[in-house]
């Protein structure tokens, strides 16, 4: 099971660099021992503020883990004056992740999704044992009876179709008719 809460964050000439580190912003007075769980970071949009002079470049700047070493890349170039937002789709599994406005003065707001795991691993099966205790084999004769009619009703949907598509043969006239 995962909870999803909103998640955004602001950048500008006095604050260039935000981190996104779940362990790191845990509360330590927090009965639960802080966050736990499985954490994950989705960006889905960057939005330039109503004061971005127009004409000035922002850059934003994202160093993350990647695969086999840290990776350090620019993800938005917004110009003041164009476009204000811009749609992003980027997946961050792993933390800490340090967002940097790299150029230009901003404000400039990321946003997005933060999704905390709960780590519960066997937590579907037991739904799946929960709905199989509900349904008896009543239930489950009926469910297949219901599968056999709707085959049924198919095949003779495509029968009736198949019959409706072959042009009919003209009958010969005999002496009779004439």
């Amino acid at each position: 099971m995962t909870d999803d809460y909103f998640w955004g964050i602001s950048m500008d000439k006095d604050r260039k660099s935000v981190c996104w580190d779940p362990e790191r912003d845990a509360d330590p007075s927090d009965p639960s021992g802080g966050l736990r769980g499985e954490h994950t970071l989705l960006v889905k949009q960057i939005v330039l503020g109503p004061d971005v002079k127009e004409g000035e470049v922002n850059v934003v700047e994202v160093e993350a883990m990647g695969y086999q070493q840290d990776m350090k890349f620019p993800i938005a170039v917004m110009k003041g004056g164009g476009p204000h937002q811009s749609v992003l789709d980027l997946l961050f599994p792993d933390y800490p992740v340090t967002f940097k406005l790299v150029k230009g003065n901003g404000p400039v707001y990321l946003l997005g999704n933060h999704s905390k795991g709960s780590g519960e691993l066997g937590a579907d099966d037991d739904d799946d044992d929960a709905l199989d205790e509900e349904l008896d084999d009543e239930d489950i004769d009926d469910l297949d009876e219901i599968a056999e009619r709707n085959n049924i009703e198919e095949r003779r949907r495509k029968l009736a179709q198949s019959n409706n598509s072959k042009p009919k043969a003209k009958k010969a006239k005999t002496d009779d008719e004439k």
